[in-house]
């Protein structure tokens, strides 16, 4: 196996780990909200700032292109275009 077969493997696998944490993560922070109620957005409380923090990470390392790669190689086995942020 070439390097190149080896770092489009493991693109897939990191792509996948990057989305399957990103999601999780926006399910936990939103039930968090559900389970504390609307007071925990307070800004004394300052609940909601891991929520503010998560959705800048996710919106500067987009989940859609993520989910675009691994499904385009689930289909039709074409890895990822390398760039310098994969």
């Amino acid at each position: 196996m070439s390097n190149i077969e080896v770092r489009e493997k493991i693109a897939i696998a990191v792509l996948s780990a990057k989305a399957f944490a990103n999601q999780v993560s926006l399910k936990i922070t939103g039930h968090i909200f559900e389970f504390l109620g609307n007071k925990s957005t307070a800004t004394k409380y300052n609940f909601d700032r891991y929520r503010r923090d998560l959705r800048t990470l996710v919106l500067q390392d987009t989940l859609d292109y993520k989910l675009r790669d691994i499904g385009n190689w689930l289909l039709n086995q074409e890895f990822p275009i390398v760039i310098k942020y994969s």
